[in-house]
């Protein structure tokens, strides 16, 4: 079998304003379908990494490729990267005047432009999976 990766990650490094080094030559290569939990103390670099990978922050070197793409500053890459990667922040809200239901429709509707039908049966499964209905 040959290794697919999905995301690889070549010595990227990030500062911040202060001398504060979040990441220093970090790689990795994740294949399709792994589950990868990233953890570690407090201040470590988790938050940034998973940022750099979703184009919210940029790396001062290095590289980085999602599915074939490279996340560089080519804003047709980041949103083709943005269409398929999600991410929930630590203080994660729904939009609090929407149920549980049209908050998981709503990225469907306006990202993927998916029908009503595809859109009720994606968000039944993912409703079940969670044991919501």
């Amino acid at each position: 079998m040959t290794a697919d990766p999905i995301i690889i990650v070549g010595a990227i490094s990030k500062s911040f304003p202060g001398g504060i080094q979040a990441l220093r030559k970090v790689s990795l290569s994740i294949e399709r379908s792994d589950v990868v939990c990233v953890i570690g103390p407090s201040g470590s670099g988790k938050s940034t990494l998973l940022r750099c990978l979703n184009g919210l922050e940029n790396p001062e070197e290095g590289t980085i490729t999602v599915d074939g793409i490279p996340l560089n500053n080519m804003i047709k890459n980041r949103l083709e990267i943005r269409k398929e990667v999600g991410m929930v922040f630590q203080s994660f809200n729904l939009f609090p005047h929407m149920t549980v239901e049209k908050n998981i429709s709503l990225a469907q509707k306006r990202v993927r432009k998916r029908d009503d039908a595809e859109i009720k049966a994606t968000t039944e499964e993912l409703l079940s999976k969670v044991g919501i209905i």
